[in-house]
């Protein structure tokens, strides 16, 4: 599907369920339908689907990292994974930090420009905010490269966006709204918490929320608009009401990210204690190294949908090789990946302190690109 297509569907059919899932033939029940796509999302993803054909790799190179906040696990991850695949390249990569400022990312941003670069890679900052200097670097000839600089995978041209790096956010939501579903064998009652203050947010929640309304015997008991900022102050007095309002109907909660499960915890350990009841807890986003330590103890979360940063950092030099020499972006969006008591051990072993990096031989598919024998 284009990534026009795909907008398109953001934007008039957010009411309506990912166009991402493929059609129900009339003798598959829904509930089978989601078992089936819950099993290939956990399962290990050992076969590379991303482009095996590309331009050789050009050298001397300059380009320039500017992070939302380093301090995120998520951008420092992506970088890593760049500076990783960079090794094989030799380009000069300089990294700059926004440290968590608008004010500063966009400051960042102009200091980047004034360095010259070949290209600048926006990590985690968002690529509307900064519309006007991003044009002003696009005018420049500086190929822009986005990670979660919007809100779908692909180019932007209006605003200078060479192409943007992400999981399908619809994609993930769908999938964690599905394993609710299927673990509760199609009767789930769920919560639903995001953060309106985020157009991915909303994205998220509201397909998370239309999964679980083609349920015929799952009930969305509500959608709780909690702003992120607020979580550790505001997520007590909300669980508190959400217990007394529904007690030991709620069987699985959603939530876009792993954060608002890491602040409903108390609350949870204090439910467990009065009613003896806790409900599955579901990521759709993340993967966070706390997030895989309470699924691995079977402890406050069923699962997350994490992404594969350094994949998505090795991606970010083949798209900026790719620009580099006058082609079209690969268009390449890594499938979503649930993690569950079932595989979390895979990452918890993991050399790479918990990060899930799909074994699946896209180091060696990107390499074979760059530099053919």
């Amino acid at each position: 599907m284009t990534i026009l297509i795909r907008r398109l569907l953001v934007l008039f059919c957010a009411v309506s369920i990912s166009s991402y899932s493929y059609a129900i033939s009339s003798n598959e029940t829904f509930l089978d339908y989601a078992k089936a796509k819950v099993q290939k999302a956990v399962s290990s993803n050992t076969t590379w689907d991303g482009p095996t054909n590309g331009p050789q790799a050009v050298y001397e190179k300059s380009i320039i990292f500017v992070a939302s906040d380093l301090r995120n696990g998520g951008v420092y991850g992506v970088g890593k994974g760049m500076s990783e695949a960079n090794s094989h390249l030799d380009w000069h990569l300089r990294f700059l930090d926004g440290v968590g400022s608008e004010i500063r990312q966009g400051a960042a941003i102009r200091k980047a420009i004034g360095f010259e670069p070949d290209a600048i890679v926006l990590g985690g900052i968002d690529a509307v905010r900064h519309r006007d200097v991003l044009k002003l670097a696009q005018n420049l000839g500086i190929i822009v490269i986005g990670w979660h600089a919007t809100e779908l995978a692909g180019g932007n041209d209006d605003i200078g966006l060479y192409m943007n790096i992400t999981t399908d956010p619809l994609d993930v939501a769908e999938i964690a709204a599905l394993l609710a579903i299927a673990n509760s064998e199609g009767k789930a009652n769920t919560l639903i918490f995001t953060d309106s203050n985020y157009k991915i947010a909303t994205i998220k929640s509201d397909t998370m929320a239309n999964t679980i309304r083609r349920c015929e015997d799952c009930e969305l008991l509500e959608v709780n608009d909690l702003p992120l900022g607020k979580i550790s102050e505001l997520m007590p007095k909300t669980m508190e009401s959400l217990w007394n309002k529904y007690d030991r109907k709620i069987t699985h909660i959603l939530a876009i990210n792993d954060l608002y499960i890491d602040y409903a915890i108390p609350s949870l350990e204090s439910n467990r204690k009065q009613r003896n009841h806790v409900p599955s807890n579901i990521s759709a986003g993340d993967g966070s190294k706390a997030a895989y330590k309470r699924i691995n103890n079977d402890d406050f979360q069923l699962a997350t949908v994490p992404e594969p940063l350094y994949l998505q950092g090795w991606q970010i030099i083949d798209e900026l090789n790719r620009a580099f020499n006058g082609l079209e972006p690969s268009g390449y969006s890594a499938p979503v990946h649930l993690v569950t008591p079932d595989n979390v051990d895979e990452l918890v072993s993991q050399q790479a302190s918990g990060i899930y990096d799909p074994q699946n031989g896209y180091r060696e598919a990107y390499l074979k690109i760059w530099k053919p024998k």
